[in-house]
């Protein structure tokens, strides 16, 4: 089949963002013509399907879709519900013309592919929809070979520096404990890695103010290598989320054998079950706390990644994804 893959992105993010690339290489790997857009005006009209990521900016590509008598799939994470603590988020915040245009998309499409089981459970309800699935992401094969030497950082979280993702990700949370430990004499070195964002001079600052500059290493984007070599050479992987409407970059440190210290927030406890170990969002010494308990607890890590790993392979493995999507595919053919 030949499908146009749309997403209102920079091809550069589409390129390094492994939701996208998840999605563009089962579709390669299950032998179908390919072609990349991130601009309507790249849309090619000789499609069989166009697979759209996000619902916002769905509605022209589902509306030629209609007009070329072809099938249209829109997937990713809806957002519907307000996120605490995270001003004028959720579906309802939208402008009125925002949530019309995602509500006669959502309609409109041949199928809606839901990333969070949380809104696969909710959000068809709320729109009388017809045609949906739960599509969540998949941990890459490779995630769960752990390599490498000895770990050379107690702590590691990797985030976009935008300010509002800095906030959503918790990562000057993860700050403010290391300089609750430091104070105690706990001394955690830790590792931040992630595109720079306008978040990123405000970020170095705090390090600055709260006297981490020896503890905190800040490492900026980093290739697919290196991230792998991040996981397998760290102790514990933070992620004290506000929200995430699935947690990949965690599961995938988790499969790499990183103990997992989260929030049960959005997606994050379907994806990780029983596999981390979970504190309140915005709460500083409840972190601290975690952080020293896994160091010092080496059992507790050991049992919480053992369990961690084995939910992590079977409910979100390549195959599966794979085999999801073409099923999908396989019956709109007919």
């Amino acid at each position: 089949m030949k499908i146009a893959f749309y997403c209102n992105d920079t091809l550069e993010n589409i390129r390094s963002m492994e939701y996208y690339n998840q999605d563009i290489q089962v579709l390669i790997d299950s032998g179908h013509d390919v072609r990349i857009c991130n601009r309507y005006s790249d849309i090619p009209l000789n499609f069989d399907v166009i697979f759209i990521w996000w619902w916002t900016y769905a509605l022209y590509p589902v509306l030629l879709a209609k007009l070329l008598g072809r099938k249209s799939i829109i997937t990713g994470v809806f957002n519907y519900r307000a996120v605490e603590h995270i001003p004028n988020s959720g579906f309802q915040a939208r402008p009125f013309y925002q949530r019309l245009l995602i509500k006669l998309a959502l309609k409109m499409t041949d199928i809606n592919l839901f990333v969070s089981k949380i809104e696969y459970d909710e959000v068809p309800s709320v729109f009388n929809l017809k045609r949906f699935y739960y599509f969540p992401c998949a941990v890459a094969d490779m995630y769960f070979q752990k390599t490498g030497d000895s770990p050379r950082a107690d702590v590691l979280n990797i985030a976009w520096s935008g300010k509002e993702n800095l906030q959503r990700k918790g990562v000057l949370d993860i700050l403010d404990a290391l300089k609750i430990l430091k104070d105690r004499g706990v001394n955690i070195n830790c590792s931040l890695a992630g595109r720079a964002g306008d978040g990123y001079p405000g970020l170095l600052a705090h390090i600055s103010q709260l006297d981490l500059e020896n503890q905190v290493t800040t490492l900026g984007e980093v290739s697919l290598d290196k991230k792998l070599n991040l996981f397998a050479g760290s102790k514990i992987y933070l992620q004290p989320s506000y929200f995430e409407g699935f947690g990949l970059a965690t599961a995938e440190a988790l499969a790499s054998g990183c103990c997992i210290i989260a929030c049960d927030v959005g997606e994050v406890k379907n994806v990780l079950g029983d596999g981390a170990y979970y504190i309140r969002p915005g709460n500083h010494l409840e972190l601290a706390n975690a952080i020293e308990k896994i160091i010092i607890d080496a059992d507790l890590a050991n049992d919480l990644v053992t369990k961690g790993k084995r939910r992590l392979s079977e409910l979100y493995s390549q195959k599966n994804k794979k085999n999801s999507l073409n099923a999908i595919l396989d019956q709109m053919r007919k």
